[in-house]
């Protein structure tokens, strides 16, 4: 073999090395650019799964805020067709009445009421227990395809909390365990809160009970209640859009009666020895126990001004979303001024 022979060979040898080389980074450069298209096909799938998931949960809770508002609104009709078949004159025949279902609220000091199938909730039962007397009446219907339940209390001795002052408001936080200063604190950001919306809606105050459950500076336990120092929280205290400052002395909390009037162990005395009695508090007595106190009493005789309506869907145990909706009687027809999600009950 020549040395020429040699020198083509070796040429060859480092032709196919360096080809060899080149086609080992290319396969890696694809293997690698595989990878990347890989994940980031897998991320985009991964991402629309979840975004199909988020999307579906956004379109089931607002399908159910619709039946909700809409349970409001039947509610708010059924208990002013009640309303109608109370003071028609002349009255509907007896037998007619008997086989009518009416939604009514239930009389002061009446025993909590139970639709065929359910069960109080803990939490409301609860509330209406720490409240004195409120009773709470139950039914239950059908909207479409999707069944709910309806509990009803009388909110006529419950307060605008657009109503109340700074001073009010402290005696409130103080009253539900807070202490002095920080009550104080809360009374003042509360105010400063209310006219923050005032001067940017142009408001009388709070449009909703939203905007207080939903701000921070209140406490949870103070919003919710439910426990043992706070068995009763403000979003079952206080109501916005009823204009009202009168109390019953039937069914107005005891905490609230504190709030709102200057009394004094002998008016806290007699009014347990009036409630556990037993028999209507005339309006001569209501008048007489609230004399002094700075108290407006309601009539006890008239119909309820207001309530309250816890609405769930499901069946005779509804488990779904729940919404708490206050509605306002105004001659004998009743309509919604507010209603608000209620996210603890689920």
């Amino acid at each position: 073999m020549t040395p020429r022979t040699l020198q083509h060979i070796r040429h060859l040898q480092r032709r196919t090395g360096h080809g060899a080389a080149e086609r080992g980074y290319i396969l890696l450069f694809a293997l690698g650019l595989m990878a990347v298209v890989t994940t980031v096909v897998l991320g985009v799938s991964v991402s629309l799964r979840l975004d199909a998931q988020l999307l579906a949960r956004e379109k089931e809770a607002l399908q159910e805020g619709y039946v909700l508002q809409s349970a409001a609104a039947y509610t708010a009709l059924q208990l002013g067709v009640a309303s109608a078949v109370a003071g028609a004159n002349p009255p509907l025949p007896e037998e007619v009445r008997r086989n009518w279902p009416l939604w009514r609220l239930p009389e002061p000091g009446a025993p909590p009421a139970a639709a065929p199938g359910t069960a109080p909730s803990s939490r409301g039962t609860a509330a209406a227990a720490a409240a004195g007397t409120t009773p709470t009446a139950r039914y239950e219907a059908t909207l479409g395809r999707q069944p709910f339940t309806a509990e009803l209390q009388d909110a006529s001795g419950l307060p605008d909390a657009n109503d109340l002052t700074a001073q009010e408001w402290e005696r409130l936080f103080a009253l539900l365990g807070t202490a002095p200063e920080r009550a104080r604190e809360l009374a003042l950001l509360t105010m400063e809160f209310k006219n923050r919306v005032m001067d940017a809606r142009g408001t009388t105050g709070f449009s909703s009970m939203r905007e207080l459950t939903d701000w921070n500076e209140i406490p949870r336990s103070l919003v919710r209640g439910g426990t043992t120092q706070v068995p009763v929280g403000l979003q079952d205290l206080l109501v916005v859009g009823t204009k009202n400052r009168k109390v019953r002395l039937d069914t107005t909390p005891v905490v609230l009666l504190r709030t709102l009037g200057n009394l004094t162990d002998d008016h806290l005395q007699r009014l347990a020895t009036m409630r556990r009695s037993g028999t209507p508090i005339t309006a001569a007595l209501a008048q007489q126990w609230t004399a002094g106190t700075g108290l407006i009493a309601a009539d006890m005789a008239g119909p309820p001004t207001a309530a309250k309506a816890r609405l769930r869907l499901g069946g005779p145990r509804p488990t779904g979303a729940t919404l708490v909706a206050t509605l306002v009687q105004q001659g004998g027809k009743y309509s919604v001024v507010d209603s608000v999600v209620d996210v603890s009950a689920r």
